[in-house]
């Protein structure tokens, strides 16, 4: 998996989790019935566990999306502690009416690797035991876009996957080589990783790979190796219907902590730039023969490089999104839109000052300039390093409290009203560290606003533009980020 970007996953999406799950309910509870549903006229209510759908369990939101397809569902629901036999009669296909409190019923499938790049294991004790979750989860891959490195996977887990065509799936591989892939991964056993995706393609499963770059180990021929074999995937070579679509490559990330853990080289300037120029070669030559660039590389390596980030249209239709993979591009896109609906002037004057990482910085000062061209307007930016996990951590979605606190109190000349990346933030309201945001406001009694991670979202918060639908995809983070 991802160093920590499945991590930060899990920790951010509160509809998956808000702490390890302390019971295995194997079923799912009813938040809400919707009135005149049929699932209302069968009998169901709020707080009802419902166990199996036509004598099959249902232990999460897919088994239940994927039973209650059909016109006739016979219920069986636990309501306190009586079990209760309720028949659904409904359109095929039709919805319910039913909504659940979370996506699993049952704990998070978890991971029994050891990957030498782990991000789990780089952290500081004494943390919320939910963030040392290592997970492993093919739902939250087909749901999140969670990777997983198909190593954990029962019989049973892989017929789930062919049976329901939970397509595509975000797959683990940084080495196509198994002897490779054991050492990263941290196996006993070598680790073929071809078989499992030929397998997932005959079953009409789409593929998007990751390689997590860690230098002296799966770069140069061996990552030449990965990415031809990946492409040999690909359906149009294969006449396939599906296969692996595209690969992202992130460099790999180290913390502070790393204490009894393999060494690891970093990423710096001179080798991003090289790999910018091995990978770039390597997908020309894709793109002939594919048709597609097929790989992409993270919008670290640029930042890391000191290189201006590729245009649009070099994402093509950004299939590796959620790696952080086209990101800032977009963030840019968004940021033209927004200019173009700026005011000249405002008659109340507004300062401000953005906080974010050292990652999007550059990118954050830029459009802050733009504002600054507004009459009346004065905008500055906060750059905060990440003391608490150190190492070469500089991404917005892993910025805590303590760190945000510190950097502020010694900021000369910042504003009065300070504006947060909702990135920073789970569901809006949890820094990392533990710290609530209203805990932070009552602390300092700073004025410390959360706003969605695009700058017409920030535009529109600070008053500048009117509500509208942004024009270009909307991405969850505020310029990731989050790879390695």
């Amino acid at each position: 998996m991802s160093p920590f970007l499945s991590f930060f996953r899990l920790w951010y999406n509160n509809s998956i989790m808000s702490e390890i799950f302390v019971t295995n309910r194997n079923a799912l509870k009813v938040s809400e019935v919707e009135a005149g549903s049929s699932a209302a006229k069968a009998g169901f209510r709020a707080g009802d566990l419902l166990q199996r759908i036509n004598l099959k369990p249902v232990i999460d939101i897919l088994d239940y999306r994927f039973l209650a397809a059909n016109s006739r569902l016979v219920c069986e629901v636990e309501r306190e502690g009586q079990t209760l036999t309720l028949t659904v009669r409904k359109r095929e296909e039709a919805d319910a009416g039913l909504e659940f409190e979370q996506d699993l019923g049952d704990k998070v499938h978890t991971c029994k690797n050891k990957c030498v790049f782990c991000f789990i294991h780089q952290q500081p004790k004494k943390m919320r035991k939910s963030l040392y979750l290592m997970d492993d989860d093919f739902r939250l891959s087909f749901m999140h876009g969670n990777y997983i490195t198909l190593t954990n996977l029962s019989d049973e887990e892989w017929a789930r996957i062919k049976e329901q065509k939970l397509s595509p799936l975000y797959v683990s591989v940084h080495a196509t080589d198994p002897e490779l892939r054991r050492l990263l991964l941290g196996r006993k056993e070598p680790t073929p990783i071809l078989p499992q995706l030929r397998e997932l393609a005959d079953a009409r499963i789409d593929v998007h790979a990751q390689v997590v770059l860690c230098p002296g180990l799966n770069d140069s021929d061996n990552l030449i190796q990965t990415l031809n074999e990946l492409a040999q995937e690909y359906p149009a070579v294969t006449g396939k219907r599906c296969g692996v679509q595209s690969v992202a490559i992130v460099p790999v990330g180290r913390t502070q902590f790393r204490e009894r853990l393999p060494n690891l080289g970093g990423v710096e300037a001179d080798y991003a730039k090289e790999m910018i120029q091995t990978v770039q070669k390597q997908t020309q030559e894709f793109e002939k023969r594919l048709g597609t660039r097929f790989a992409w590389l993270a919008d670290e390596w640029y930042h890391i490089a000191g290189v201006p980030y590729p245009n649009k249209s070099h994402y093509e239709e950004f299939p590796q999104l959620e790696d952080g993979i086209g990101t800032v591009r977009l963030f840019l896109e968004n940021a033209k839109s927004a200019a173009r609906k700026l005011p000249a002037s405002v008659l109340v004057p507004l300062r401000a000052t953005l906080i974010t990482a050292e990652m999007p910085s550059t990118v954050i000062q830029g459009f802050a300039d733009r504002l600054n061209e507004i009459e009346n307007v004065a905008v500055n930016v906060c750059v905060v390093p990440n003391r608490f996990f150190g190492g070469d951590i500089h991404i917005a979605g892993l910025m805590t409290w303590q760190d945000i606190r510190a950097t502020l109190e010694a900021m000369p000349g910042r504003a009065e009203t300070l504006y947060l990346p909702a990135i920073c933030l789970r569901d809006g309201e949890l820094f990392l560290d533990d710290v609530t945001i209203t805990e932070a406001r009552e602390q300092t009694g700073w004025d410390l606003r959360v706003v969605d991670n695009n700058p017409i979202a920030l535009c529109e918060s600070m008053g500048l533009i009117s509500s509208s639908r942004p024009t270009t995809p909307i991405t969850s983070h505020w310029l990731i980020e989050a790879e390695a």
